[in-house]
């Protein structure tokens, strides 16, 4: 029976990214997915790293740094993988003009005649323009996090824990960290309700050759090291009260086997309202729900054990302020969790911060703590 400091559980940017920062500093490491490798929603990302833009505030700001540690991580760890190209983002319903005007980011503006100036294939839009953009290649990236580690394909239907060690199968680890995406938790965490963001993301082959990515409600990639070029989309959102349990793959899911015809057409309709894409070969399809939380922040630090910690300080429900380190945790188990959209401009940065957490008890920032979600359910439920 093989014994590992930390097993963790969840083989996309959150558990791979975790797994490199524990390993680079000397830990043994075993990482588990029942489906293998950037096989969920990382493996069905766009994988575009870009910016938020809009006027500073928390959450972009958190955002555009984790951008900025990730951009320079990945040109570290896997430049090949990598490429960087900008972005161009065209106003919606989301981002009007007004927003991408006035946002904080550094930008230059490219109007119609510029941008078909650039290349012929533009259509007439115009849009706002970020350097510090790229698109990656997935699994290559989570491979190379995962060099050092021991990766096992296995489904973990429940955590066994006794005499300080969590074991299933021939595997024993001091420490479990959570890193499952949409897929259902192996303990309780309540005050973590995630809901299903559905992404669907197709490579094609085009002779078009695009500049940089493009980005309205779709994001259109550019060119590849391959040649291909990636069109994805967030499709579909599962809310909670939805109470979907992800059992299996998007692939085999069936809310989406039946419908792929008409979500292709709408990305490549969609594509081609931005760019004209010639002789269009659609030669991989990609499926995934990525987890994301009613804030849209996403989620790391110790599990809280919710039940055991309002039995033992029952006034946190009328407002009391309890320090955190008086609650009830489970025992050696930490969540990173809810990246959403940004799994890989969230992972490296993350784990940076979880696993200084874990190693070196630094502080996590309360906008992204298990502890913020805790309190604020325990204080809104009657």
């Amino acid at each position: 029976m093989k014994t590992y400091d930390y097993l963790i559980i969840g083989a996309g940017s959150a558990g791979c990214n975790m797994a490199y920062f524990l390993q680079q500093n000397g830990k043994k490491v075993a990482v588990v997915d029942r489906d293998g490798i950037a096989s969920g929603a990382s493996g069905a990302a766009g994988a575009f790293l870009s910016p938020l833009p809009g006027k500073k505030n928390l959450y972009n700001s958190v955002v555009n740094d984790a951008l900025k540690f990730s951009l320079d991580f990945y040109k570290e760890l896997y430049p090949e993988a990598l490429n960087i190209k900008g972005i161009l983002r065209v106003d919606n319903e989301t981002f009007t003009h007004k927003k991408l005007q006035t946002n904080s980011i550094e930008h230059e503006y490219f109007d119609t005649q510029k941008l078909q100036k650039i290349s012929k294939n533009f259509k007439d839009i115009n849009g706002y323009f970020y350097e510090d953009a790229a698109i990656l290649e997935p699994l290559k990236v989570c491979t190379k996090l995962l060099e050092g580690c021991d990766f096992y394909t296995k489904d973990i239907k429940e955590l066994n824990f006794e005499n300080g060690l969590y074991s299933f199968d021939n595997i024993k680890a001091q420490n479990i960290i959570l890193a499952q995406g949409g897929s259902n938790s192996l303990i309780e965490i309540p005050y973590m309700t995630i809901s299903h963001l559905f992404g669907l993301k197709i490579d094609i082959k085009t002779t078009t050759k695009v500049p940089f990515n493009i980005h309205k409600s779709i994001s259109v990639s550019t060119n590849k090291k391959d040649g291909t070029v990636a069109i994805g989309a967030t499709q579909i959102r599962h809310f909670a009260t939805d109470e979907i349990e992800c059992l299996t793959t998007c692939d085999e899911c069936s809310f989406y086997v039946d419908s792929e015809k008409e979500q292709i057409d709408s990305l490549l309709t969609q594509a081609a309202e931005l760019i004209e894409l010639e002789n269009i070969e659609v030669v991989k399809i990609y499926k995934g729900a990525r987890a994301t939380i009613k804030s849209y922040f996403p989620v790391i630090g110790k599990a809280v054990d919710y039940v055991s910690s309002l039995n033992r300080h029952p006034s946190i429900k009328n407002g009391t302020k309890i320090p955190a380190d008086l609650l009830e945790y489970y025992p050696n188990l930490h969540v990173i969790n809810a990246l959403g959209s940004r799994g890989f401009v969230f992972g490296p940065y993350l784990a940076k911060i979880l696993g200084e957490n874990i190693l070196h008890k630094t502080d996590i920032p309360k906008e992204l703590s298990t502890e913020k979600l805790f309190y604020k359910m325990a204080r809104a439920k009657p």
